[in-house]
């Protein structure tokens, strides 16, 4: 009962993750195509937009906490991030020209944690002997250190508008490629556990749970 508790808990999270990915995904190259097109001061009703879209996540995030079993866990952060999506949606709608003004900045600082992440993803391959760990690296470390180079390195306006543009086309591809080998890889290893680094954990405890261990009691 608890192990199937646990892959309906783990078959949720895959969904929401991909889903959080798709959405990001779509917005980088709704972006970045609109940012070739339209001038910095028409962007503010687009951030409203996408700030509204933001707020709507991060309700959605509180009112998955309260269908998840893991709120034991003390590394389980879905209802405080729920909240910070919220608030920050809520910056983004009603203080638009803020992003506006540094949006290059904002949104470059956005696409290095989203492939820090990613990087953490690839580290997990590796560790699993995935022989896509390279591709999957790679995929990470050139968005993080294109978005670097736009916040430190001043460059004109041209040049930083485009290598922007660029970037958040290129993060959105990487994300599609991380979803589509996610769910590869979940289905080669099983719902064994609620990451892919607890693979190996979960074999032990499986062997363990396999065999008969009887616990002796004390006499009185």
């Amino acid at each position: 009962m608890i192990k199937k508790d646990k892959q309906e808990d783990l078959h949720m999270n895959i969904k929401i993750e991909n889903w959080k990915l798709l959405v990001l995904s779509v917005f980088y190259i709704i972006f970045g195509i609109l940012s070739y097109t339209i001038e910095k001061v028409e962007f503010l009703n687009f951030f409203k937009i996408a700030g509204i879209v933001i707020i709507l996540i991060g309700l959605f995030q509180i009112l998955v906490y309260f269908f998840k079993k893991e709120y034991l866990k003390p590394n389980e952060f879905s209802f405080a991030t729920g909240i910070l999506y919220c608030m920050a949606g809520l910056i983004v709608t009603f203080k638009p020209e803020v992003i506006v003004d540094n949006y290059p900045l904002v949104l470059s600082g956005l696409v290095v944690l989203d492939s820090t992440l990613r990087l953490q993803y690839s580290m997990n391959l590796f560790r699993l002997q995935e022989s896509q760990w390279k591709i999957n690296i790679g995929a990470a470390i050139v968005p993080l250190i294109i978005g670097m180079v736009i916040i430190l390195v001043p460059f004109d306006e041209n040049t930083l508008h485009n290598l922007f543009s660029f970037l958040l086309i290129l993060d959105a591809i990487a994300n599609f490629y991380t979803i589509l080998y996610y769910k590869r890889i979940v289905r080669k290893y099983g719902t064994r556990g609620e990451s892919m680094l607890d693979f190996g954990e979960e074999k032990k405890h499986d062997k363990i749970e396999e065999m008969d261990v009887i616990v002796p009691t004390e006499e009185e």
